[in-house]
C-alpha cells in the first residue's frame, strides 16, 4: 500500500543513522523497505525544514549558554523556539557544559548539515509526489480536525493527507507522533461532519508492537 508520511517518521528515519533507538529503527526500516509510492504534502516539507532550523537554533543557544553561563534564553526573542524548547536547551546545557566547545560546535554543525543533506536526498530519491500547500488547505476540514486536535500543525498535516487521499486508492497515513493516537484518529474519522471525506488508514509506528 502507498504511504503518506508525517514529518516525525521522516526525521526519525534520518536520525537512525546516529541514534540506534528502537522507534527510530522502526521508522528507518519502514521507509527503507517501502516498495510502494511515498507521498508528502508541502505542509510536511515545510515542517521538515522547520525542524532542522529549530534544531540549529537550539544548538546555537546551548553554545551561547556554555560560553556565558549567565545567558538566559527568552524564546520570544527566537525565530523557531517555543517555551518547551527553553527547558530542552537548559537540559542539554547541563548535560554538555563540560565538553570542549569547539568540538561540540563541530558535532552540532555536522548533525545539522547531515539532516539537510538527508532531506535533499530523501525528497529526490524517495518521494513520488508532493502536493497541497497551505493556501490549498480545506478550511472546513481543517477546522473540524482542529476541534479534536489541539496541535494546529498536526491538524494541517492530517488535512493535507485527507485532501491527497481524495482521488487515490487508500494509502497509509504513517506517523510516530502521540498526537495521532488510534483512538483519537477513529473519533476524527467517525465525525459525522466529515462523512463525505475519504480517510487514509492510520499506521502509527509509536503504537505498534505494544509501544505506548
Amino acid at each position: 500500500m502507498d504511504s503518506f508520511l508525517d514529518s516525525t517518521v521522516i526525521i526519525k528515519y534520518f536520525e537512525y543513522d546516529y541514534i540506534k533507538e528502537q522507534l527510530r529503527k522502526k521508522c528507518f526500516e519502514y521507509i527503507k523497505s517501502s516498495n510502494e509510492k511515498i507521498f508528502i504534502s508541502f505542509i510536511v516539507k515545510d515542517e521538515l525544514n522547520r525542524v532542522i532550523l529549530q534544531r540549529k537554533e537550539i544548538y546555537e543557544c546551548v553554545l551561547k549558554k556554555i560560553r556565558d553561563p549567565g545567558y538566559e534564553l527568552d524564546y520570544k526573542n527566537t525565530i523557531y523556539l517555543n517555551k518547551q524548547d527553553t527547558l530542552f536547551v537548559q537540559e542539554l546545557y547541563l548535560k554538555l557544559k563540560d565538553k570542549d566547545i569547539n568540538r561540540l560546535k563541530q558535532d552540532f554543525d555536522s548533525e545539522v548539515d547531515f539532516l539537510k543533506a538527508s532531506l535533499d536526498l530523501f525528497l529526490k530519491n524517495k518521494v513520488n509526489e508532493i502536493a497541497i500547500n497551505k493556501s490549498e488547505l480545506n478550511d472546513f476540514v481543517l477546522s473540524v480536525i482542529h476541534d479534536f486536535m489541539s496541535d494546529f500543525a498536526d491538524s494541517r498535516v492530517l488535512t493535507s493527507a485527507i485532501q491527497m487521499q481524495k482521488n487515490k486508492d487508500i494509502f497509509f497515513f504513517v506517523t510516530a507522533d502521540k498526537h495521532f493516537s488510534p483512538n483519537e484518529y477513529k473519533f476524527i474519522k467517525d465525525e459525522p461532519r466529515l462523512k463525505e471525506y475519504k480517510f487514509p488508514e492510520l499506521k502509527n509506528l509509536l503504537y505498534e508492537n505494544g509501544r505506548t
